[in-house]
């Protein structure tokens, strides 16, 4: 009887094991050091955006070379090979990025070698930084960078239950399929409130719509209750974005306006970029299906290198510390 059910145990495990997973793996390090008041919560997942050509393309960049090599030699890690996810979420005040990845070689301490950083300790925990903007490394290989006051204030929770997202963010996040590079998921129902925007019109018919636009955004955002969206570069590029709203009507306003939205940005893209940027533009869907609405679209490899190659920085240009 015992040999029968050690039998129908491995069984079981070996069955769970051989699924295909379906839907993204998060870093539950990363999930877990999420404030459960979080309204919206994105991540990277660049351990798996190694393997695709837009990152070999992006890594191809001089200004980006240039960048990531100046971060290395500031630090205790290489970004291009050490670093494994990073995750970002906001109350709608306060922004935090949380970092997964090998900050320190044989478990030695992490270090941030740059002018002002000091390093701070506050009950046993690391800080490196200064009194608006540090890292707090939980551990050689956890890393969460936002204001130095908020980052006190996450470690005087630490021993408190870590719920991390709210079950609406929880429920999107683990919808997103397996292949998602990029994704976020966002509780609109929980987040501020926007301000009537108000002005005059432009002279412009573009301007008009735009201020159109603009002046209808809260009114459209009151029926949405979660937004997820993801963006997969495995072939080319292909991106999602889906609004849940309260009802159908909700859904059906949603849906004309990002048609809108799509028809305003083809008569505003400035000259010089229309040719690379249309097809992106044209390869947009949008569609309703009860209360959701959603914005699709895909991109082949090429035409996606030619979107990359419009948007990346010029030669010349400043690079950002």
């Amino acid at each position: 009887m015992g040999f029968r059910l050690s039998l129908v145990v491995l069984l079981a495990v070996a069955v769970s094991c051989s699924r295909e997973r379906t839907s993204v793996a998060v870093d539950a390090a990363l999930l877990t050091q999420v404030p459960a008041d979080s309204v919206i919560v994105g991540a990277m997942r660049v351990k798996a955006l190694r393997g695709t050509a837009a990152w070999k393309k992006m890594l191809a960049q001089p200004s980006v070379n240039a960048q990531l090599e100046k971060l290395a030699a500031e630090t205790s890690f290489d970004a291009r090979k050490d670093l494994w996810e990073i995750l970002w979420s906001t109350d709608g005040k306060e922004p935090l990025v949380f970092a997964r990845g090998e900050f320190a070689p044989m478990g030695l301490e992490p270090k941030i070698e740059r002018e002002g950083v000091q390093r701070m300790s506050y009950k046993g925990s690391m800080l490196l930084g200064n009194e608006e903007n540090a890292v707090w490394f939980v551990n050689s290989s956890t890393a969460i960078f936002g204001h130095t006051a908020k980052l006190r204030q996450l470690i005087d929770a630490r021993d408190t239950a870590k719920a991390g997202p709210s079950a609406a963010l929880r429920e999107r996040i683990n919808a997103l399929p397996p292949n998602t590079h990029f994704w976020m998921v966002a509780d609109a129902a929980a987040m501020p409130k926007l301000p009537a925007a108000g002005g005059g019109e432009g002279d412009k018919p573009q301007n008009a719509m735009a201020m159109n636009f603009l002046q209808n955004l809260p009114k459209l955002l009151a029926t949405v209750r979660t937004v997820a969206m993801q963006v997969s570069l495995v072939d080319g590029m292909a991106m999602e974005m889906t609004a849940f709203c309260a009802d159908d009507a909700g859904a059906k306003q949603v849906h004309d306006s990002l048609r809108g939205v799509v028809g305003l940005a083809r008569v505003m893209l400035p000259g010089p970029q229309r040719e690379a940027l249309l097809p992106l533009l044209d390869a947009v869907e949008v569609t309703q299906k009860q209360t959701e609405a959603t914005l699709r679209a895909r991109l082949t490899v090429e035409q996606f290198e030619n979107v990359q190659t419009v948007l990346q920085p010029k030669p010349g240009s400043k690079v950002a510390d």
